[in-house]
Order: C-alpha cells, then sequence, then structure tokens
C-alpha cells in the first residue's frame, strides 16, 4: 500500500501543480483518503519529505520544458548577439527583475504566516473551501477572455509583476491553485494567454524552490529510510512526468481561453469534500469519523 499510494501521489502532484486545480489541496486529500482507507494516521514529519521532492519533480519538468528558451536567455545574458529579439541581454534582465517583483511577496509570508498556514493543513475542511475560491477566480476569466490582453514581457509593468505576486501569496492555502490565481491576475492586467501562462510558469521555479530550501531543514534524519527515499525518488520522477505533459494541456486550454471549464469541476470537488467533512463529523464512530479530517501535513511551501 506504501509503493501505491507514492505512485498515485506522484500522479496527482504531476497532473495538478499546473492544472489550476490546486496540487496541495489535491494531496491533502489524497493522503487523507489513503489514511482513511488504510485506518492509519499519517503525520507531518512522514509527509514532509514526499511534499519536498514532488515539488522538486515538477520544478524539473518546467526547467525541460522550457530548456531551449533557458539556453537562448542565457546566451543573450552572457552577450550573445546571435539570439532573436526579446533574448537579448537588457531584456533577459528586465524579465528577471519582473519575476524578482513578482515573487518578493512570498518573503514576508514564509517568515511571518507560516505557522497560521500550517494550521490550514490540520484537516481537508479547508481545501474544500479553497476549491471554491479557486473556482470563483477562474469563472473570472470567463468575462477576462472576452478581449485578448496585448502586454508581453515589453509592455508588462513592475505593476503587473507585483500584482500577479500578491495573487500568489495566497496559492500556499490548501485548495487555492498557485497557477490558478496568477494566470487569472495575469489576465486581469492585460497580459496575453501565452506570456499569462510563461510568467507564472517563470515564477513558479523560485517559489517552489525556495518552499524547498525553507521546509527541507525540518527534514527528520529518522525518516530516511531505504523504502521512503525509494518511494519518494519513484514519485518525484512519475510526478515529473506527468508534470511535463500537464504544461502541454495547460498552454492548449489557456490558448483557447477555455481555463474557467475547470471552475465546474472545482465547485463540484469543493462541495463534496465540505459535504464529507460535515458528514464524518457528524457521525457517531469518532475515530473513523474524522479521518477524512486529520492532521497529516504541516507544510507551507
Amino acid at each position: 500500500m506504501a509503493w501505491l499510494k507514492a505512485l498515485v501521489l506522484g500522479v496527482v502532484q504531476g497532473i495538478t501543480e499546473f492544472l489550476p486545480i490546486s496540487s496541495d489541496g489535491h494531496l491533502l486529500v489524497t493522503q487523507n483518503l489513503f489514511d482513511w482507507l488504510t485506518g492509519e494516521q499519517s503525520t507531518g514529519k512522514q509527509n514532509l519529505l514526499f511534499d519536498v521532492i514532488l515539488h522538486l519533480g515538477t520544478t524539473i519538468a518546467i526547467l525541460v520544458f522550457y530548456r531551449r528558451v533557458i539556453a537562448t536567455g542565457l546566451r543573450g545574458l552572457l552577450g550573445s548577439e546571435d539570439v532573436p529579439a526579446g533574448f537579448r541581454r537588457p531584456e533577459v534582465i528586465r524579465v528577471g527583475v519582473l519575476a524578482a517583483v513578482a515573487t518578493s511577496p512570498l518573503i514576508p509570508l514564509a517568515l511571518f504566516l507560516k505557522k497560521w498556514i500550517e494550521r490550514a493543513f490540520e484537516g481537508v475542511a479547508m481545501a474544500g473551501v479553497g476549491f471554491l475560491i479557486t473556482a470563483s477566480l477562474l469563472l473570472l476569466t470567463a468575462w477576462l477572455s472576452r478581449r485578448e490582453g496585448v502586454k508581453g514581457p515589453a509592455e508588462m509593468t513592475w505593476w503587473d509583476a507585483l500584482w500577479i505576486g500578491l495573487a500568489q501569496m495566497f496559492a500556499p492555502l490548501p485548495g487555492v491553485s498557485r497557477s490558478g490565481v496568477t494566470i487569472a491576475t495575469a489576465l486581469a492586467r492585460g497580459l496575453s494567454r501565452t506570456w499569462a501562462v510563461g510568467f507564472s510558469l517563470l515564477i513558479a521555479v523560485p517559489a517552489v524552490l525556495g518552499g524547498v530550501v525553507f521546509e527541507v531543514k525540518d527534514i527528520q534524519p529518522d525518516t530516511l529510510t531505504a523504502a521512503a527515499v525509494g518511494q519518494a525518488l519513484a514519485a518525484t520522477i512519475l510526478a515529473g512526468v506527468v508534470g511535463y505533459y500537464a504544461i502541454l494541456g495547460l498552454i492548449r486550454i489557456v490558448r483557447s481561453g477555455r481555463i474557467w471549464y475547470f471552475s465546474v469541476y472545482l465547485i463540484v470537488v469543493g462541495i463534496l469534500v465540505l459535504a464529507v467533512v460535515a458528514i464524518r463529523g457528524g457521525s457517531a464512530d469518532g475515530e473513523r469519523a474524522t479521518a477524512l479530517d486529520r492532521p497529516v501535513r504541516s507544510r507551507a511551501a
């Protein structure tokens, strides 16, 4: 069952990290579901290693997917003239500054609100609420998609980047999709659909890596058993492969203006999660009744 759980979590992470449906929320619900099925109770300590490495897998998927763009940008940054327009040194530096501005709001979040966010993971009820919040934001894209944005890297301002960064601050909450809130905000600020996806994935790299660095110090050595490490590595590879193809799907969906379709799924899942929590909470069987609302994670990546 442990290997099955690891592989399922890898697939869930790969799909949900980039599609606007919240990886944190789905991982939280999946962890609780396995606990309920097996009658066991996972702890935040046990799940932390998995969370850290799974997010590394999907971050690597971004780097692999954009490997040619990254290589061209590096050549332009080093002063090469044999690069297309948009990849010369001033343009690359400009995009880097915009990414830094968008990432900056996460610093006070990590320093001062980490404990509060961890408490949000003490049950799946918050995930249900987060799913509904994300659904509401995605519904806004149905209106935003009526007018195609025109801003690319050259037209985007630091104010646009800051608004996207402020939206990203809500992403650590379970059920709130990082890609969903950042892309919706980017579209609202007039970014083109292609650049909205590109910038959202660009700022995902420092956000996720920062979360990994911030949390890796909390990993307990006694959790690093051979079986746990093997399961984590297998799940990470699977998350990276699945995540690569999820990026392809995300780009196609946003370009077609149909990202809001996911709101229907999130409304159904959010209502279902809240209904299960309410029913289980009112059950006479106290121990199993709360199995889907137990503390299973203590992360805020």
